[in-house]
């Protein structure tokens, strides 16, 4: 149980494990997307103002919200052929000797239920599942640098049968584990 506020042990420093399946190829097992130093879920909220007239001066009486949306974005540091392939919106094959090849924007988008677990020693733990998140390239791929290569994908996430998906509490600082 998560220590009730105020309370310094739910101050996070974040760390965790970006996993997902292909929706596409109806994988029924997550896979490691290796180290990520980055994942950012931005909600999309569309509203709708309404104004009271019964006044000289107008004023804001209530506000709704009319769409939910979000982004979420990953930034993976492995440049494996499956990362790759997402990054590139590309079909991967093996060739005639045995290399892995991908195909280039071979496809629209690339489809996938989304899970991030957190493993952080500060702070709460929290699980995050999307259900379906269509990825798109949203950043330049650069094979030369002076840093560690980084491979970034935004996608749109979408909700399944009116659901997005959930953030579940697992554990953190406070938890009393002799229990």
């Amino acid at each position: 149980m998560e220590p009730a506020s105020p309370d310094i042990r739910n101050y996070t420093v974040g760390k965790g494990i970006a996993a997902l399946k292909l929706i596409d190829l109806a994988e029924s097992t997550f896979s490691d997307m290796g180290n990520c130093p980055a994942f950012e879920f931005t909600p999309e909220l569309e509203t709708l103002d309404h104004f009271s007239s019964r006044a000289g001066v107008k004023s804001k009486d209530r506000t709704v919200v009319i769409s939910k949306s979000g982004t979420l974005k990953i930034t993976a540091e492995e440049w494996t052929t499956r990362n790759m392939s997402i990054v590139l919106l590309g079909e991967a094959s093996v060739d005639s000797s045995g290399r892995t090849v991908i195909d280039i924007f071979s496809k629209n988008s690339i489809a996938a239920e989304v899970k991030f677990t957190g493993t952080n020693e500060i702070g709460q733990k929290f699980e995050w599942h999307f259900l379906r998140v269509e990825f798109v390239p949203s950043s330049a791929i650069s094979p030369i640098s002076d840093e560690w290569g980084q491979l970034e994908i935004t996608g749109n996430v979408v909700a399944v049968n009116g659901k997005f998906g959930t953030v579940t509490h697992i554990g953190g600082e406070g938890d009393d584990v002799s229990a």
